[in-house]
């Protein structure tokens, strides 16, 4: 159980005077109210007429006897097992939407088509979460106890772990400090470590709606796709697959096709090389390899070249 020593009054911080300009974390959070400027100090953010933010120390803790800053629920020094306040950084939206505040996971961006940043807090005490859109998320969790980006170079990129559509590009501001600019992939993707692709989740969705799904059928994906990547029906639900290496989709016809030249005779069944799928062959045509599928529960005998059922073997 954590026991509290009282907050001194707002009046308090106008006698002890602001923080300099050099150390004004309100002008990062810029959210009225109570703020820990670091593990030992409590403070408050402000408004002045002119619109700028400013930070008033107000309390100074104890840290030798675990004695730290706490800005939730019983605002002032607390004792702790050891400090929880985030590191802080600026934040400058990218994109219209919502974002989840790199540094504190209590705080989340309103981002206008206008670039305009209007920070959220959650006053719940809890964690925003951007898979509901509310703030439920436990501050035991991963997403609040542990630093969910890595900025080691400008330029870095990184998935945000607990959203795949979204994901961070380290920059460096003009004292040459290196922080996360947040992004979000477009409706229907989501982050790979390297870019935004198609989120086989939402195409199986979507595919279940318009009901169009059948057998082992390819399908254009609905969502942009590279010249190896086309959708097939599996189970009944539309995934994205790649082609074997060497192939390309062939968009006319829905079918990986080599990008070499085979000896072999028109209409010729082979097997397909570089790994397909069992219930995949290939049929030569102009000495090109294209792959096509067995009917749904067969699959493609190697020795006979047919498609056999599982039950046959």
């Amino acid at each position: 159980m954590r026991s509290s020593v009282p907050v001194f009054l707002l009046l308090l911080a106008l006698a002890i005077g602001s923080a300099g300009a050099d150390d004004n974390p309100c002008q990062d959070v810029r959210i009225p109210g109570f703020v820990c400027l670091d593990c030992t100090t409590l403070g408050y953010c402000i408004r002045d007429a002119t619109g700028s933010w400013e930070t008033m120390s107000m309390l100074g803790c104890q840290s030798e006897y675990n004695f730290f800053c706490s800005d939730e629920g019983t605002f002032g020094c607390t004792f702790q097992a050891q400090c929880q306040v985030p590191t802080r950084g600026p934040f400058s939206c990218q994109q219209e939407g919502l974002f989840p505040d790199p540094y504190d996971c209590r705080r989340y961006h309103e981002c206008s088509d206008q670039s305009v940043d209007t920070p959220r807090l959650c006053s719940n005490g809890a964690g925003y979460s951007t898979l509901t859109g509310t703030c439920v998320l436990p501050r035991e969790s991963e997403q609040c106890t542990k630093e969910q980006f890595t900025c080691s170079r400008s330029g870095q990129v990184g998935g945000w772990a607990a959203d795949s559509r979204y994901f961070y590009v380290c920059v460096s501001d003009a004292a040459n400090s290196l922080y996360p600019l947040m992004m979000k992939c477009h409706e229907g993707f989501v982050f790979n470590s390297y870019s935004c692709v198609p989120d086989t989740r939402s195409l199986r969705i979507q595919a279940n709606e318009s009901h169009t799904c059948m057998n082992n059928d390819r399908y254009p994906c609905p969502f942009r796709t590279s010249e190896i990547e086309y959708c097939k029906c599996v189970n009944g639900e539309l995934e994205v697959m790649t082609c074997p290496a060497g192939f390309h989709i062939d968009a006319r016809i829905m079918t990986c096709v080599t990008d070499r030249i085979y000896q072999c005779s028109d209409f010729e069944l082979l097997s397909c090389p570089n790994g397909s799928t069992k219930d995949e062959y290939c049929i030569c045509i102009d000495h090109q390899l294209q792959i096509y599928s067995c009917p749904v529960g067969q699959y493609f005998n190697a020795e006979t070249l047919k498609c056999q059922a599982e039950s046959e073997e």
